[in-house]
Formats: structure tokens, C-alpha cells, sequence
């Protein structure tokens, strides 16, 4: 049994109560968005992001039910975020199942997204707390804003700096991660130096959970990651680990790889020459160091949080599953 199952089944009155609350704001006079929202609750997602904001919410002795609209909020807009990933990257796997946009298409999609946004919109006001919606909402914006940006340099065809993909991070997922750790405390009503490092620890656990999954495209597998391996290299995007490749490659390589990036698709083949130099370059080590660093500096953090009990210990076991993870 891996931590997540555990903490669910230790928080089962909390998740049995996010579930129902997710299913009746899915009800629709529209078929098709029931349908469409039953196929994402089934898909295996494993709901970090909502358990965040119940954990956080009891670490610091929150009674009421307030939390569970909130870690609905933001498994709704992590949800409409996926949707409309999906559309842009056009990507037809995720979670071993095929993506609503395979089966429904693009339009609906796009659609049921919104509506999603929609109903997390009401989630917040229906909390109460003005804080934790300005909160929310401004990680909303910030959200989209990064995918803004990682389009953008997507069609600037080019290497992009360490200091350019960690912004793309920060704004793309570790802004809801941050956002899911803050309104949990902004609930409990906690001090705003307490929520401003439950935000920046849950920012470095968004970015670990993002590194290993940009690790996961080069140097995991299918079955083990329920999505395409190498997705994001024919699409051309530059993660972390193709930066590190890059910097450690000779200037007629360097030119080599910029020419592949630059061109309007790859290859398989491209890719399996790529993967070969990452292990031969020992690409592997070189992120496990720089998650280690990121690891370390999370950790620093909620060991300042002036609570021990066993949610703060959930907290500590998340770190180490994100780190550990394979899908």
C-alpha cells in the first residue's frame, strides 16, 4: 500500500466527503458533462492536490467542513487545467486511458473545462473566506498564465535557460500546489507567515512532482507512467532534463540538438539517440541531485512550521512519494 492510499484511508470521512461534494457539483442538465466529469473521477488520478488543503486544514485543528470545498476548488481547476493541456498538447494518453479530447474531441474539452473553472468559482464563494478565494483565483490566473508562456517558448523553437523552464514550473504547477498547502491554513485561520510557508513549501513540492514527471518522459517507460514516453520531446518542448543534456554536450552536438529542436517535428529515432546520450551523460544523477537540493529545502520548511503531529508527518511521507513515484 503506498502513503497516498494510506492517508486516504486514514482521512476516510474527509475523501469520502470531497468525492460526493466533486459528483454533485458534476451534475449538469447536460448529459454530456456528467459524462465526460464521471470518465475524469474514474481515471485513477491520485487527488494530491485536494489532500494538501484537507491536511494542512487539520495540521493546524481546522473542525469545520469549509476545507472540503476548498480541496474541491482546487481539484476542479487542476482538473480543467488537464482538460485544456490535453487540447493544446494534443495528447491522447493519460493515466493509462485515452484523453477526453480523443474521445469526445477538442470543443467539448474546451467546454467542460470551463465549466469546471465555473464550478470551482462557486466552491470558493460557497467557503466563505474572501482570503482563500483571492487566493485561488489569483493562482487561476497565474496558472494559465504559465501555460502562456511554455507555448510560447515552445514556438520559439530553442533551448530555453534552467531560469526559464523553473518560471514555466513555478507559474504551470507549482502555483497549485503552493495555493492547495496556503488555503488550508487560510481556513484554519493561521498567521500569514504560517500560510506564506505552507505556500512556498507546497511550491517545492509542486516543482519535485513536475521535475519527475519531465524526468519520467525521458528515463520511464509506458507502463510505468500511463502516458507516452518521449510526449513531450516530439512535441518539442525543453524540460529540465534535455537543459542538463544540453550543457554537457560538445558546441557541434550543442548545434546537433538545437537543430532537432528547431525543426517542425522529431522523431522516434531522434528521441532514442537522445535517451542514449542522457544515460551516457548521466543525465539521471544529475536531476536526482537537483531534486535532492529541492527536497531538502522543503523539508527545511515545514520543519518550521510550529506543529508535530500526524498530519505534519502525512506531509513529510508526500515529499518522499512524489520523490519515489513512477506514474
Amino acid at each position: 500500500m503506498n502513503i497516498i492510499v494510506k492517508i486516504q484511508q486514514d482521512l476516510k470521512d474527509e475523501v469520502t466527503k470531497l468525492n460526493n461534494l466533486i459528483i454533485s457539483c458534476l451534475k449538469s442538465d447536460e448529459e454530456l458533462i456528467e459524462k465526460v466529469g464521471k470518465y475524469l473521477l474514474e481515471a485513477g488520478g491520485k487527488r494530491i492536490r485536494p489532500l494538501l488543503t484537507i491536511i494542512t486544514a487539520k495540521m493546524f485543528d481546522y473542525k469545520g467542513d469549509n476545507h472540503i470545498k476548498l480541496a474541491s476548488a482546487v481539484e476542479f481547476i487542476h482538473t480543467a487545467t488537464l482538460l485544456h493541456d490535453d487540447v493544446v498538447d494534443d495528447s491522447t494518453l493519460r493515466r493509462f486511458k485515452p484523453t477526453a479530447n480523443v474521445i469526445w474531441g477538442s470543443k467539448t474539452s474546451i467546454l467542460v473545462g470551463d465549466f469546471l473553472f465555473s464550478q470551482s468559482f462557486k466552491l470558493m464563494v460557497a467557503s466563505g473566506s474572501i482570503k482563500a478565494m483571492n487566493v485561488l483565483a489569483k493562482a487561476s490566473a497565474i496558472i494559465s498564465e504559465g501555460e502562456v508562456v511554455q507555448l510560447v517558448k515552445l514556438n520559439e523553437r530553442r533551448i530555453i535557460t534552467i531560469d526559464e523552464y523553473q518560471q514555466i514550473v513555478k507559474s504551470k504547477t507549482a502555483e497549485l500546489f503552493g495555493t492547495a498547502c496556503a488555503v488550508g491554513t487560510i481556513i484554519a485561520e493561521q498567521v500569514d507567515h504560517i500560510s506564506k510557508d505552507m505556500q512556498d513549501f507546497g511550491k517545492l513540492l509542486g516543482t519535485i512532482f513536475q521535475v519527475i514527471d519531465d524526468l519520467l518522459d525521458y528515463l520511464g517507460n509506458d507502463k510505468q507512467v500511463g502516458k507516452n514516453i518521449g510526449d513531450d520531446f516530439l512535441e518539442g518542448k525543453v524540460t529540465l532534463p534535455l537543459i542538463f543534456l544540453y550543457n554537457k554536450l560538445a558546441q557541434d552536438k550543442q548545434l546537433w540538438l538545437e537543430n532537432i529542436i528547431k525543426c517542425d517535428k522529431r522523431t522516434k529515432d531522434d528521441f532514442v539517440k537522445i535517451h542514449d546520450l542522457m544515460v551516457k551523460h548521466e543525465i539521471y544523477n544529475e536531476t536526482v541531485n537537483y531534486l535532492s537540493n529541492l527536497e531538502n529545502a522543503a523539508s527545511k520548511l515545514l520543519n518550521k512550521i510550529p506543529v508535530q503531529n500526524i498530519y505534519k508527518d502525512y506531509l513529510f511521507s508526500i515529499i518522499k512519494f512524489i520523490l519515489d513515484r513512477s506514474y
